[in-house]
C-alpha cells in the first residue's frame, strides 16, 4: 500500500486531471494486488450513488468520508483520488 499511496501523491499534471488513472494504473513498479486495490477505491469512491448530488462539494465530501472509512490511506492521498474524480463529474 504503501508504493501505492506513494504514486498517488506523486501525481502532479492537474492541467490533465483525466490522466490521473493511467498515471497510476500504468506504473509498473506496482504489485498486481496494488493496482487491484487502486482500481477498487477508484470504481467504488467514483460510484454513482456518491456522485449523484447536484453540488459537487457534497459529493467530493462524500467519496472521501468513503474512501477513509474503507481503505488505509492519507487524507492527502485521498484528496488526489478525490480531486481527480471530480473532474469525471463535472
Amino acid at each position: 500500500m504503501e508504493t501505492l499511496e506513494e504514486k498517488i501523491l506523486n501525481f502532479e499534471n492537474w492541467s490533465q486531471p483525466w490522466t490521473f488513472y493511467e498515471f497510476v494504473y500504468n506504473d509498473k513498479t506496482l504489485k498486481e494486488s496494488e493496482l487491484n486495490l487502486f482500481s477498487e477505491i477508484w470504481t467504488k469512491a467514483g460510484g454513482f450513488e456518491l456522485w449523484n448530488n447536484c453540488d459537487l462539494i457534497l459529493s467530493c465530501k462524500a467519496s472521501h468520508s468513503f474512501i477513509s472509512e474503507h481503505y488505509n490511506l492519507t487524507d492527502k492521498a485521498i484528496a488526489n483520488i478525490v480531486r481527480a474524480l471530480s473532474y469525471q463529474w463535472k
